[in-house]
């Protein structure tokens, strides 16, 4: 089975979720997307320093288009 699509829990249950654990809410109660918290705590220091880099040259790129240069 395609590694990228399957993923079982350590009790050997598929979806690596445990029985005994209510599903993780997606959002606070303040609106926070807790998605996007969980997904960027589980890169590693650099992975989450290329995302942020590369969000800045977004930005960057955004500004010298509207700004005409």
């Amino acid at each position: 089975m395609n590694k990228a699509t399957h993923r079982s829990s350590r009790d050997g249950r598929p979806g690596g979720e445990s029985p005994s654990k209510p599903p993780l809410p997606a959002f606070s109660e303040d609106g926070v997307d807790l998605t996007l918290i969980r997904w960027m705590l589980s890169l590693s220091p650099a992975e989450r320093l290329a995302v942020l880099q590369a969000n800045v040259r977004s930005i960057v790129r955004l500004r010298n288009a509207n700004s005409g240069s």
